[in-house]
């Protein structure tokens, strides 16, 4: 079991499975995993993001940069979001449950407050599609994702690319 050096004792995957609310509807343990992983992301619970990702895990986003490992997905990907948009939320979430492969739908929502790589804050506000793909394992933990945005509608958003036409 993965250990975060929590007070008390408590591990990751503990704290993560803690946040597990009753969605109203039937749904399967990685489903559930998922929505509880996005209101971690939500609630700046960088620990319980990394709880139910494993240790081999691959993680490519949209731009073809890979992530490994718990630390890396929430502490590098997740968090280099909120760096640049620290308001980000996902919003209007929309999960597809394909057994070991769960798909979120949402719009990732913010004001663009810190740099978002070589570029600098513009203090705009953005809402931009986002698409996530999670695979799972046996145990119930993430081995490998990938996430798509709409990088163009995020230029044009944040001024830094003109619309067509």
């Amino acid at each position: 079991m993965l250990s975060w050096g929590l007070e008390g004792g408590e591990t990751g995957i503990q704290r993560f499975r803690s946040r597990f609310r009753e969605e109203g509807v039937m749904a399967s343990s990685n489903l559930k995993t998922i929505q509880a992983l996005h209101r971690a992301f939500n609630d700046r619970d960088w620990e319980a993001m990394a709880g139910p990702v494993a240790e081999s895990c691959i993680w490519s986003d949209a731009r073809g940069i890979e992530y490994k490992g718990p630390e890396a997905y929430a502490k590098e990907y997740a968090k280099g979001w909120i760096d640049a948009f620290s308001d980000g939320k996902i919003t209007n979430p929309r999960y597809y449950d394909a057994g070991d492969t769960v798909v979120a739908e949402f719009v990732g929502a913010g004001t663009n407050d810190g740099p978002l790589g070589p570029m600098p804050a513009t203090n705009r506000k953005v809402n931009v599609p986002y698409c996530e793909i999670f695979h799972f394992d046996t145990e119930g933990k993430v081995i490998r994702g990938s996430s798509y945005f709409d990088m163009f509608g995020l230029m044009v958003q944040l001024g830094h690319a003109s619309p067509p036409g």
